[in-house]
């Protein structure tokens, strides 16, 4: 008796064991990394890690810093969505502190140092250089499945329009990442039928009204969206219109500058996503808020509003309810003005 109830124990405990691995076994993990005016994304399926772009030079401390922090020791791949330096300025440092087998890259030229840099990396570390080109795909194990749908015929005339434009697919969640595709890439995508809809978006250009147009945005028919991009940056992203028309749509936004490092967790069916900051973007249409001591009205979420004490706080169902009690636009967090 006293055996057989040993028995059972050890069979518990590995049930239990076996459980919790396959439990664990089950999840993706998409990290937007918080690298400033920049994309930089993680991706960690159970089997492999993969890293979209690296943000600017600067950031690459903080890449590398980060991926340690996940236990990253080895990439498995690592696209490069297109070679501006606040893509793949920190893949340098990269691609210096890991080892990775593949590197994805739109094989079009560009005469800079960093890219420069990067090319000679690659090479005299011998990782596989692949063309990235729409209809390229790779099984990434556990039912997780990555294609690429951008770019067919890429230039060098423009390089946002070269960017690699990744759908990773995950039973009933996926994820689109448009890099800095702009509104002639979109177009191209829909002409060519590609699957765009996905339940999450990584917003084209950091939030740019260069791309993100109408016809994209339902195409793709998002649950919620990441804007990646660096606070008060010198060319005001995301741009108020494209803000407004992710809201409009009901669409939950995320942004990394008020929000901080953003991870989304799936199993496949359903998603979570956590934030470093809690400063969640989403507000329903009409709902501002502002204080008695200024003349600023916010979106509820923004970081300025936050600082707003109980007692000075009111609030407006519309902009021009705000604006007819003499308040102004928020600079930060770029509510509509009219």
């Amino acid at each position: 008796m006293k055996h057989t109830k040993k028995l059972l124990l050890l069979i518990s405990v590995f049930l239990s064991a076996f459980s919790l691995a396959f439990a664990y076994s089950t999840d993706l993990t998409v990290h937007f990394i918080d690298v400033g005016q920049g994309d930089s994304i993680l991706i960690q399926t159970p089997a492999q890690h993969l890293l979209i772009d690296g943000g600017e030079r600067s950031a690459g401390p903080t890449v590398v810093n980060y991926l340690r922090g996940q236990g990253v020791k080895a990439l498995d791949l690592v696209i490069s969505t297109h070679p501006h330096s606040d893509h793949i300025g920190g893949l340098i440092d990269v691609l210096k502190a890991f080892p990775v087998k593949e590197v994805i890259d739109p094989a079009i030229i560009h005469t800079t140092k960093t890219f420069e840099e990067y090319l000679t990396l690659i090479e005299q570390k011998n990782i596989i250089f692949t063309e990235g080109r729409a209809g390229l795909s790779r099984e990434l194990g556990d039912g997780i499945f990555m294609a690429l749908l951008h770019p067919y015929k890429p230039s060098d005339a423009h390089l946002n329009d070269a960017s690699v434009v990744t759908r990773l697919e995950y039973n009933q969640v996926s994820l689109l990442f448009t890099g800095d595709a702009e509104i002639i890439s979109e177009r191209e995508m829909i002409s060519r039928g590609a699957d765009l809809r996905s339940t999450i978006l990584k917003v084209g250009h950091h939030g740019s009204s260069s791309s993100t147009s109408p016809a994209f945005l339902d195409a793709v028919n998002p649950a919620a969206a990441v804007i990646m991009v660096g606070a008060e940056n010198k060319y005001n992203h995301p741009h108020t219109e494209i803000i407004n028309r992710l809201q409009k749509t009901g669409v939950d936004v995320y942004r990394t500058d008020l929000n901080g490092t953003i991870i989304v967790q799936t199993d496949g069916v359903t998603y979570k996503i956590k934030t470093e900051r809690n400063h969640h973007a989403e507000t329903r249409p009409g709902q501002l808020v502002g204080s008695v001591k200024s003349d600023k009205y916010h979106y509820p979420s923004c970081r300025n509003a936050e600082t707003i004490r109980p007692e000075n706080l009111i609030w407006f169902s519309s902009v021009a309810e705000a604006k007819k009690a003499g308040y102004k636009p928020c600079g930060a967090c770029q509510p509509p003005s009219q």
